[in-house]
């Protein structure tokens, strides 16, 4: 068991695999996907007999072994120089060795040159390649800040450093990873063809094939450009807004008795569609990936809810009529327009708004607490895998210690986080929309409700997958960051239209997870469902085929939890701590093999949860306007006693798996198809119980207005929080020493660096993109001028 969840890590950690145009996607469903493809493979390597000669060997012959080991390499590297430099006469290369050749040489000497200690200071150290096998650490990265002021502390070096990752193989085609420090005049493919040149002369088949890559500064493309100056005009619209806002902000007047004026401006929605600001949630990553929801943010108001606003114009609708107002409509005109835009682009407007933990009469507010829980919970499971997959250096402590754990189950099943999501989002999408149709005889503006979505989604997603693509690079330095970063900016330039269209998930369809940006493979989903929603909400909104409407949700839900078995049973796809699958059938599959998505993202397999989401919307709806739903003590006890064990179950349920004691296969195919549905099931209960009054002590806290300005931040934070978790460990200079003290401090690090930038992001790109929308589309004004007398009335 260890052994193959090693295999899975160093894979990772030794980074020996590139799929095609050299995507490296890291994300929820991986880990144990990409361990199918070469778990074999690595296995073989270490099982076999030569595995231990092969060490020795290399111990024997590697310059990293041992002190005098490598005092002999340097002497063999200065013997042979002059044969490699005859060979690389007449190319540029011939610089590159001079300058290390200088740098050995100097090192030498009786009295090292003090330039030259300090550059050898910053090696990574190990105890050869026999090491790596038994402490499962594959990275050692010395001291990147003594390399990088070696030129600043000593006048004499004859040239400037750099450094350098050497990635040299251990054996199954993975590579052990070594902090060094070269001279800067060598390039990458330099410092290759030297050292694979030397290894050559000196019969060092071993280290054979090792690369460098080295820390230096990148150029800017068009593209970085473009996102800071895009990142720029949002900045000035928020200063100016700002400005805006605070200098013609109306003063505030004493009350007095006589009679005033107040002038309330009542927006009338043109459609009340653009009233739904329906929730967009994501996750993990999980990831793997994956994942958040969104606030709601009407035309009357940018972050409020569509429960208080329809509250706000009932009472405002309320009052104009028992208190004989007169009211008139007056075209908006141009300033009217400019002046909704401008206050949407300050920061005082918007972080009062976001910020508020103001909660209206709605009966959904517990959603709010199982949304930020979620999230929290998404940002708890990526921010120990993406560990696993990078600077750690004890693996070998979690796998054996820390992963058997009864508690840990948590984190491997923090992929059911999303199915919370999806349950929300179904929910909120078919209760709002069966309202809206009611308050308007059935009829829609279709075009708005596809557009809003479409719109208050798509800038922020885009500036974000402009960040990370081509920005993120140039934020830090670290260790093989170019690399990372190059892999996905390459494979984003190809398919960046699938996110603009929200197709990732099936486009390229024999693909990784996610494609670009992977854990944007939740958001093509819920765009997905959103879209075919409309179909069985008009059937449940009209009486007579309100039937059918519940048929056709139950068969769509049905056939999902059919299909996602069939497939599982099909590929031999393996659940639980399992991670060898039953057989090879997606080792044919093109171009990834076993590594590729096969049901984590794709819509058929992941609507069941939404499904079950939108029948609880129903449900909600019926109860609201139609009959009011009232339960025994009994029945509700049962129903939370079920929703609570079900839950626990489908998180702690395999705990007893084992990779050498697989499940049966057609339980591991049953277990696939079901236990979303089951998880989504427990959610939905939560959701309605709470709703209707049947929460207790649960809803108080689901309820409780510390979520409320968190919830509405965190579709940004689900966007920000994977590139938040690999900036860090991608600039970071040192390797992470788990423990749990260390990673409750790494999670709560991401959980407030994530709300802490989203906040920014909402407020910089959020606000004046919807202020925009509302702009265009603001029909018109009522005024209103009520009393000082009136208004106590009122109250």
């Amino acid at each position: 068991m260890k052994l193959s969840i090693f295999c899975a890590a160093v894979i990772f950690l030794g980074l020996p695999w590139k799929p095609v145009n050299g995507q490296i996607d890291f994300n929820e469903a991986n880990a144990a996907i990409v361990a199918h493809e070469k778990g074999n493979q690595i296995r073989n390597a270490i099982d076999k007999k030569s595995f231990k000669i092969n060490a020795i060997r290399d111990l024997s012959s590697s310059q990293f072994a041992r002190n005098m080991t490598e005092l002999q390499f340097i002497q063999a590297f200065l013997e042979k120089k002059d044969v490699i430099s005859t060979k690389l006469e007449g190319q540029s290369y011939v610089k590159c060795l001079a300058d290390v050749s200088r740098y050995y040489n100097d090192l030498l000497q009786v009295s090292s040159l003090p330039y030259a200690l300090q550059m050898r200071s910053s090696f990574g150290r190990f105890d050869g390649l026999v090491s790596p096998s038994f402490t499962w650490k594959l990275e050692y990265l010395g001291v990147y800040e003594l390399c990088d002021s070696v030129t600043r502390d000593h006048a004499d070096v004859p040239f400037d450093t750099i450094y350098c990752t050497e990635h040299f193989p251990f054996d199954g085609g993975i590579y052990v990873k070594r902090g060094t420090c070269y001279p800067a005049t060598c390039s990458n493919d330099e410092l290759n063809v030297i050292f694979n040149s030397i290894f050559s002369e000196l019969g060092l088949d071993a280290l054979y094939g090792t690369y460098f890559t080295c820390v230096r500064d990148i150029p800017w493309t068009w593209d970085a450009i473009f996102v800071v100056c895009l990142l720029g005009f949002f900045a000035i619209l928020i200063l100016i807004g700002t400005i805006y806002d605070v200098t013609h902000r109306p003063p505030r007047a004493l009350p007095t008795d006589k009679q005033i004026n107040e002038k309330e401006e009542v927006e009338y929605q043109n459609d009340k569609t653009e009233a739904l600001e329906m929730e967009e949630e994501g996750t993990r990553g999980t990831s793997d990936h994956h994942d958040g929801p969104m606030k709601h943010q009407s035309q009357q108001q940018l972050y409020m809810s569509p429960e208080e606003e329809a509250d706000l114009e009932k009472e405002q609708g309320q009052a104009a009529a028992a208190l004989g107002t007169n009211s008139r409509r007056d075209k908006v005109g141009f300033k009217d327009r400019l002046d909704v835009l401008l206050r949407s682009c300050s920061v005082v407007h918007n972080c009062g708004k976001i910020l508020s933990a103001k909660t209206s009469s709605s009966s959904l507010s517990a959603l709010n607490g199982i949304r930020v829980l979620s999230m929290f919970w998404v940002i708890w499971g990526h921010s120990n895998q993406f560990l696993l997959i990078q600077r750690l250096d004890n693996l070998k402590y979690v796998v054996d210690v820390i992963a058997p754990k009864f508690w840990y189950n948590s984190t491997q099943s923090g992929t059911y986080s999303v199915d919370s999501f999806f349950v929300l989002s179904g929910l909120l999408v078919t209760y709002l929309t069966l309202k809206e149709l009611r308050a308007r005889n059935g009829r829609l503006n279709w075009f708005m409700y596809y557009f809003h979505r479409f719109w208050r989604l798509t800038p922020t997603y885009m500036i974000v997958l402009g960040i990370w693509t081509s920005l993120a690079v140039h934020i830090g330095t670290g260790s093989d960051m170019e690399e990372y970063y190059a892999a996905d900016s390459a494979f984003c330039t190809d398919y960046w239209w699938t996110n603009l269209l929200y197709i990732n998930n099936l486009v390229p369809y024999n693909w990784v997870l996610g494609g670009c940006m992977g854990w944007s493979w939740y958001l093509a989903n819920d765009m997905q469902f959103y879209v075919i929603s409309p179909l069985f909400i008009l059937l449940l909104f009209h009486r007579k085929s309100k039937n059918l409407g519940l048929t056709t949700i139950g068969f769509l839900c049905a056939a999902s939890c059919i299909i996602t078995a069939t497939l599982t049973g099909y590929y031999g796809l393996p659940v639980g701590k399992t991670i060898q699958p039953y057989n090879n059938r997606t080792e044919a599959l093109e171009p990834y093999g076993s590594s590729t998505d096969i049901t984590y993202g794709k819509p058929w397999c992941r609507i069941q949860s939404y499904l079950v989401g939108a029948f609880v919307g129903y449900v909600l709806y019926k109860h609201m306007y139609f009959q009011k739903i009232k339960m025994y003590w009994v029945t509700n006890v049962v129903g939370w006693v079920l929703a609570i064990g079900i839950m626990i179950a489908m998180i702690f349920g395999l705990h007893g798996t084992s990779l050498t004691d697989p499940l049966p296969q057609w339980f591991a195919a049953v277990f696939a198809g079901t236990s979303r549905f089951l998880f989504s099931m427990g959610v939905g209960w939560v959701a309605f119980a709470c709703s209707i009054g049947y929460g207790g002590y649960i809803n108080s806290f689901l309820a409780w207005n510390f979520w409320t300005p968190l919830a509405r931040l965190t579709y940004c934070a689900y966007l920000l929080h994977p590139a938040i978790i690999f900036q860090f460990l991608r600039t970071k200079k040192t390797t992470f020493h788990w423990t749990l003290p260390e990673i409750t401090y790494f999670f709560l690090a991401n959980v407030v660096a994530s709300y802490v930038l989203a906040l920014c992001l909402s407020v910089l790109v959020e606000g004046p993109t919807m202020g925009l929308e509302r702009a265009v589309f603001r029909p018109r004004k009522r005024e209103l001028v009520i009393s000082a007398d009136q208004k106590k009335t009122i109250k």
